[in-house]
């Protein structure tokens, strides 16, 4: 055969199989077109349609035209209905591309249509409007759900689609470069046959052997024609080629997962801190009365956690599971993950409480943000999936197979209320139970790629409470195996010091006194309030009362207020309180040393509470000292203010530098807060001002300037003190930090 008869073969060959493929392309087209037509996509897409018609209706329902518009609801509910029925049926055909396992929003919604047509009764005409809010809400989160399922559902099509064209175009640029290599061959192998007048080797059946192998390649078969040893160095690098091109195609589809869950959570989280954000400031300008410093606190709250979310994301987004691995210290990181399953159980009005055990590693190998995610992310679902009033957070350590690994267990327990015993609990007899919450211990697995071992469980129990009464308890099982680095020891830093607890709750009463203990504490638990004054002859010897603000049947104000006053006598016992909410603080926080907020975290509590009970009475004289406040933001500036009230101290405000240049020149100050960044003269250039014009009129005494930034960087915070700072500390303003930093600035006056 010629080389002009080869290279026509070749041609012939690489036409048939484009094609092929072109074939092949067209009826990827057609399926694509089909899939987007079949009946689960069709009511799919009619039941979003149908909800959120029903959403509008009802939010437009006001008493009296919501009586008029009581047909039509029941109209739009009987359609949904209608259309539910045929989803369920189209989901149940196709179970490859849509499971309703887990969702618990489309029986949250039956539920909620069946109770709403309860309250009407038999007439249609009439419309309960007490109905509609709770109505509102179940279809509200039914829409969100089912909105987030329906685009998953098109992009599952439409990747599958993508996923078979890019395999298509693949094999076609594959089948015109092997066209283009067989062309080379055959002409190299022609002048080898002119030269040399030998026969040439016929490479064509190679050719096509690779052309039909290339033309319906998968992964699998990728690996496996890899691990081919006869493969030749060209065939391998091809195929290596592909494997790389297939591996960063699954990458991909991972990552897209985890941002779809992490868009919907975190929205989910924005809204509610958003809410309490804007109605925190409503009441501040409506009522700067004692309820501002309660709100206060959560607003700082709420916009700390929010801080710390994003940040959180944005390091998942740059890095993502991606990033190296290293030392994370790990009870920073529990800290953090309990600040957030807090604040998710408040908004529904749950408690949550948790439990740390006595071996937990202080440092491990790993990737800290993708292993708060993971954790963040099955409990959160766990969370949401339960109805149990009360969440209890237990995480200890046991021993891993591999030697050189500790497995971390976290046990998430669902409890009807907290009037139950930790050992009730411990003891309990478990059963595993089908999975609940939709968790996918494979998509974990693949986040946390360094991690060996990564398996969670539902189980359920049941126990008897301290009334005699059956419950059943839910869990969820997490089990991680990680490579500790270090270990926590826990310092005997309350040794010889002797703490009253006061709670009629049983599971506070062991977590406290197990924590306390634990740190070389002694501990006397009284159930009732009236024990703690039969105790008042003895209680001298206590260090401390803690007090919680779950007790039944006193006046949570009366009964501190009561207690302060009797403990005026001996200046050793302080009183605490361990409060839930912040609301139960806004009429108690002036009749006790200091407020601790629950969960308790031990290496974070323990410090704080060791500092409050060594503390002394603030005998210095105050009425002396004069502070101005130098902040743009109106919010701030009312939260540091009445912060500084609660202490004793009176402050002037202003609004920008140069206010603040022009007051300290008449009026002075003896400690100034300054806001560093302000809109006009910041407080960089005022602070520069006011200490030239304390050396221009020679000031024997000069101010103390506080500069407060809510930038963290070491850059900032030097700009700050070579201005003339005294101190800079981080925005939003602590209650702790100032008043460290008045007892600091009122220190060094005495001593000159």
């Amino acid at each position: 055969m010629t080389f002009t008869h080869s290279a026509l073969a070749c041609f012939a060959i690489a036409v048939l199989i484009q094609s092929v493929i072109g074939w092949q392309w067209w009826q990827a087209q057609t399926r694509h077109d089909a899939a987007l037509q079949t009946p689960l996509v069709q009511q799919s897409n009619a039941l979003v349609t149908q909800s959120e018609q029903l959403l509008r209706t009802t939010l437009t329902c006001q008493a009296p035209q919501c009586t008029a518009a009581a047909p039509e609801i029941h109209t739009a509910i009987d359609q949904l209905t209608t259309t539910i029925t045929a989803y369920q049926h189209a989901a149940s055909q196709e179970k490859s591309q849509i499971s309703l396992v887990g969702d618990s929003a489309l029986p949250m919604l039956q539920v909620a249509i069946t109770r709403f047509r309860d309250t009407q009764g038999q007439n249609t005409q009439d419309l309960n409007t007490q109905a509609i809010a709770p109505f509102n809400q179940a279809v509200f989160a039914f829409v969100s759900s089912q909105q987030a399922r329906h685009q998953q559902l098109l992009q599952m099509i439409n990747q599958q689609y993508q996923h078979s064209q890019q395999q298509l175009f693949r094999q076609g640029v594959g089948v015109f470069v092997l066209f283009g290599v067989a062309i080379l061959i055959l002409a190299r192998q022609r002048q080898k046959r002119v030269a040399s007048k030998h026969p040439a080797q016929n490479a064509q059946q190679d050719i096509e052997h690779l052309a039909n192998q290339l033309a319906n390649i998968d992964a699998h078969g990728i690996q496996t024609q890899l691990n081919n040893l006869a493969l030749s160095p060209s065939e391998r690098r091809i195929y290596a080629n592909l494997s790389a091109i297939f591996e960063d195609v699954e990458s991909q589809k991972r990552n897209a997962d985890l941002y779809r869950q992490l868009y919907a959570l975190i929205g989910y989280e924005i809204r509610g801190m958003t809410n309490t954000i804007q109605g925190g400031v409503r009441l501040i300008a409506q009522d700067a009365g004692e309820n501002g410093a309660v709100m206060a606190r959560d607003i700082t709250l709420a916009t700390n956690t929010l801080s710390d979310l994003a940040d959180n994301y944005n390091r998942l987004i740059s890095g993502g599971n991606n990033a190296p691995t290293g030392n994370v210290s790990f009870l920073p990181l529990l800290s953090e993950l309990v600040v957030h399953l807090t604040a998710k159980t408040q908004h529904t009005q749950r408690r949550f409480d948790c439990h740390f055990g006595d071996n937990l590693p202080e440092q491990i190998e790993g990737n800290s943000t993708s292993l708060f995610w993971v954790l963040f992310l099955q409990l959160s679902n766990a969370i949401s999936a339960q109805s149990k009033d009360h969440t209890l957070l237990n995480i200890v350590t046991e021993a891993a197979k591999d030697v050189e690994q500790t497995r971390l267990r976290f046990d998430a327990l669902f409890l009807p209320s907290h009037q139950m015993a930790l050992t009730a609990i411990e003891q309990a007899q478990w059963e595993n139970v089908d999975e609940k919450s939709g968790i996918n211990d494979e998509w974990s697995k693949a986040i946390l790629s360094h991690v060996k071992r990564v398996k969670s469980q539902w189980a359920q129990a049941t126990v008897t409470t301290q009334d005699d009464e059956t419950v059943t308890l839910q869990k969820l099982r997490i089990d991680i195996d990680i490579t500790p680095k270090r270990f926590y020891r826990v310092e005997r830093t309350l040794e010889k010091k002797q703490v009253m607890i006061c709670t009629d709750s049983p599971l506070q009463i062991d977590l406290m006194s197990r924590m306390l203990t634990q740190y070389g504490a002694t501990v006397k638990v009284v159930r009732a309030a009236n024990d703690i004054f039969k105790a008042l002859p003895q209680i001298g010897a206590f260090d401390a009362i803690i007090i919680t603000d779950t007790i039944k049947g006193i006046q949570l104000k009366s009964f501190c207020k009561t207690l302060s006053s009797r403990l005026k006598k001996t200046k050793k016992t302080k009183l605490f309180l361990a409060a839930s909410e912040s609301s139960t603080v806004q009429d108690t926080h002036e009749y006790v040393d200091k407020v601790f907020y629950t969960p308790f975290i031990a290496h974070d509590l323990i410090p704080n509470l060791t500092e409050a009970m060594q503390a002394e009475e603030d005998t210095e004289e105050q009425t002396h000292n004069t502070f101005l406040i130098v902040e743009d933001d109106r919010v701030q500036q009312f939260l540091l203010k009445q912060l500084l009230s609660k202490q004793g101290y009176d402050a002037h405000t202003v609004s920008d530098g140069s206010q603040a240049v022009e007051y300290m020149q008449e009026d002075g100050a003896d400690i100034v807060f300054m806001d560093c960044i302000m809109p006009g003269m910041g407080g960089i250039e005022a602070t520069k001002l006011i200490r030239q014009q304390e050396r221009e009129r020679n000031t024997p005494q000069s101010a103390t300037i506080i500069g407060a930034t809510a930038l963290t960087s070491a850059s900032e915070h030097k700009l700050c003190i070579e201005a003339g700072m005294d101190y800079v500390i981080s925005k939003p303003y602590k209650n702790d930090e100032i008043i460290k930093v008045i007892k600091k600035y009122m220190a060094i006056q005495k001593i000159c």
